[in-house]
């Protein structure tokens, strides 16, 4: 099996825990995996809203994003909700990004999926 670039496209942060699990069996399998955190979905990745999330969804979500990390699955936030929107507090690991990358990569990959 040839493995693929995926690119996740998270805007909603009730979607995140899906998609970091859906992210993490992409990487087992050898796929390079990138996912981009906007708008709502971008608070996911606030040290400060971590708590509330797991409440809400009744999930670990720092694991989840820790396991991730170390699978070697790339962690992007947009630099408008990181920087100047929200002045969110980024987990470590996770990369500032804007337009420019998010479409370069999206260009690049295999597979788009937005959520």
């Amino acid at each position: 099996m040839t493995a693929k670039k995926v690119l996740y496209f998270v805007s909603l942060s009730s979607n995140v825990p899906y998609v970091l699990k859906e992210a993490l069996e992409k990487a087992k399998n050898k796929n390079e995996v990138k996912v981009f955190f906007d708008l709502d979905g971008a608070r996911a990745l606030d040290q400060r809203y971590l708590n509330q999330l797991n409440r809400t969804h009744g999930t670990d979500l720092e694991f989840l994003l820790k396991t991730a990390l170390d699978s070697g699955i790339k962690l992007y936030g947009c630099q408008m909700n990181v920087l100047i929107a929200d002045g969110l507090v980024l987990v470590n690991g996770v990369e500032v990004a804007g337009v420019a990358t998010f479409l370069e990569t999206a260009y690049q990959a295999d597979d788009v999926l937005s959520y």
